[in-house]
């Protein structure tokens, strides 16, 4: 392999690791540290559950659903319970996930959020939402 092809795979790969991207294996199980999950799958989950309302570029639906360009505050947890056990925004309710989406899928949704709309890397494992999502303090929103 030529030395350009070389540098060219190395910064691809630095680019996915920057990016929160987790490697799959041939079985399709996803291999991550606890604060690495994939904002690659996240993408995918957010098209398919999320975009309606918030909108494919996170812009939001007026009345609807707020936009995503929240920047700081979707690192916070509140972002996490919103994602996970559903939220008000004014007259609109969004849902929560937990129970719809696996673990997984709501940690890998909120880092392709974060990711995207924040610029940092998520750090919200499956674990930590699983404590979200059977905490009797983080109550659905109704």
């Amino acid at each position: 392999m030529c030395k350009f092809a070389r540098c060219f795979v190395a910064a691809l790969a630095l680019a996915a690791l920057v990016s929160g991207c987790a490697h799959r294996s041939r079985s399709g199980a996803a291999r991550t540290t606890p604060t690495l999950v994939s904002s690659y799958d996240g993408g995918a989950v957010y098209r398919q559950q999320c975009a309606t309302c918030h909108g494919v570029r996170g812009e939001g639906v007026a009345g609807v659903a707020p936009g995503l360009r929240l920047g700081a505050a979707l690192m916070s947890q509140s972002a996490l319970v919103a994602v996970a056990r559903g939220a008000r925004h004014g007259d609109a309710v969004m849902p929560g996930w937990c129970g719809l989406l696996s673990d997984r899928e709501i940690a890998d949704v909120l880092a392709y959020i974060r990711v995207t709309w924040a610029d940092r890397a998520s750090t919200s494992s499956p674990s930590e939402v699983a404590r979200i999502c059977r905490s009797r303090a983080n109550r659905a929103v109704r």
